[in-house]
């Protein structure tokens, strides 16, 4: 009978040739894998605002926040069961450079290159929703509260974003991780799906979704059926004050930075320590790593 998890020692092993199999990856492809990651979390991130945009006054802040973190797990489970490659679970191939496997210029290169993918996939779906009419929907209620969730995320703190990063990347790794170690498809979809449900509903910040939430905010904040909508229900607020400098640096600079800390640190560097470091089961032959992180890319489709 087969065993249907690997165990936390096997999952960590997995990510070493996993790496290696991601840094080879011809460019072209790492684009178009990222690309669809991007696309994928920015469509949760849509899923979630459409059906969470009237809920707040019915239902309070913590239930809607809880069933905007139901909603929007599929986002993960597109990107780790569909396939593609999202900036913030590379992060974890901090093992891979721990191991001696993969090179400083290795990693940064596919960051720079996954993380671009990403924000391509987002912009693109900003363009989507800007052409498809649906910020107009509900008399530009569903806009006025794509607004309001990008107003909020650029009024952050530097210290506030960074440890917003921190606590959602530490979430998001766990399920790259639970993905990993599951072996068929629904433990798969549970284990992406209930982490990322919780730093949904925790309020932490995800810089790849913040790729299409903001952009999305300062775009649907141009349009003045939409603003009017925002000011009638937030009168104190300067919305002007959204734009591509505070989305930068007040908002995707510092959320980034904590979503690589946590990411490559306290999942990567912990569970390398844990379980990698010093095992005989861990080879670093870079050719030998490969075949192995192919293999337990692909063994749970397998065995699914």
């Amino acid at each position: 009978m087969a065993k249907n998890f690997l165990t936390p020692a096997e999952t960590a092993q997995s990510f070493i040739g996993i790496g290696d199999y991601k840094t080879k990856m011809p460019v072209p492809k790492i684009i178009i894998s990222s690309f669809l990651a991007g696309a994928y979390i920015a469509l949760a991130a849509q899923v979630m605002t459409t059906v969470t945009h009237d809920m707040a006054g019915s239902f309070g802040v913590g239930f809607t926040s809880f069933i905007g973190g139901c909603v929007f797990g599929i986002a993960l489970v597109l990107v780790l069961v569909a396939g593609s490659d999202l900036f913030t679970g590379n992060c974890l191939l901090s093992m891979g450079w721990l191991n001696g496997n993969l090179t400083s210029k290795q990693v940064l290169n596919n960051w720079g290159l996954v993380y671009a993918g990403n924000f391509i996939g987002c912009l693109f779906l900003v363009w989507m929703m800007y052409t498809s009419g649906i910020w107009d929907a509900h008399g530009s209620q569903i806009g006025a509260h794509a607004v309001a969730i990008a107003y909020k995320k650029t009024q952050l703190t530097f210290l506030e974003a960074f440890v917003r990063g921190m606590g959602c990347n530490w979430l998001v790794c766990l399920a790259v991780v639970i993905v990993a170690a599951g072996q068929d498809t629904m433990g798969k979809i549970l284990g992406a799906w209930f982490p990322v449900m919780v730093f949904i509903a925790s309020g932490f910040e995800h810089c790849v979704a913040n790729m299409f939430i903001i952009p999305a905010g300062i775009i649907a904040s141009l349009d003045p059926a939409i603003a009017k909508v925002v000011i009638s229900l937030h009168p104190t607020w300067d919305i002007s004050s959204l734009n591509v400098q505070a989305f930068l640096y007040n908002n995707l600079l510092p959320v980034t930075l904590g979503n690589i800390v946590s990411g490559a640190v306290l999942v990567g560097g912990v569970y390398w320590y844990l379980y990698v470091k010093g095992s005989k089961e861990t080879s670093k032959e870079p050719q030998k790593a490969e075949q192995t992180g192919f293999q337990a890319a692909k063994l749970g489709r397998k065995q699914s």
